[in-house]
Parts: C-alpha cells; structure tokens; sequence
C-alpha cells in the first residue's frame, strides 16, 4: 500500500493483489473508517484495511507505505 494524498481528514493509499489492477482506499481520520473507493469490500481490501486499521489505532499517523497479504 502507498500513500497517494493524505489531508486533514483523509488519507488515499493506492493497492493491489498480485497481478491486479490498481485499487485505492480511503482512511477517514475523524470517523476512523476505511472504505474502497470501487465500493468491493473484497478480501483484498479487506487485508489492506486491516492493516492499515493496526497501524492508525497504534500511532494515529498515516504511513508512507504499508505492506499486506491477503
């Protein structure tokens, strides 16, 4: 996962799976959710998401760059 843009209220991180096209998330910093922006809820994001759920819960700061399976 990379970061693409992050704001006062909202970070954008690009991922994928192996062999996949693109997908992007977004972490609402005052609502602490995370949703896909294509709307699947997939395996895929779901990881992503739990990951990067981990990482803010601890730190509450957005990472560069996260790594995830799936």
């Amino acid at each position: 996962m990379h970061k693409k843009n992050e704001s006062g209220a909202e970070v954008r991180y690009r991922f994928h799976a192996d062999r996949e096209v693109d997908r992007y998330l977004m972490l609402d910093k005052r609502a602490e959710t995370i949703q896909p922006a294509d709307g699947d809820h997939d395996g895929v994001f779901q990881a992503a998401a739990g990951k990067l759920a981990r990482a803010w819960v601890d730190t509450k700061a957005a990472p560069d760059r996260l790594i995830h399976q799936s």
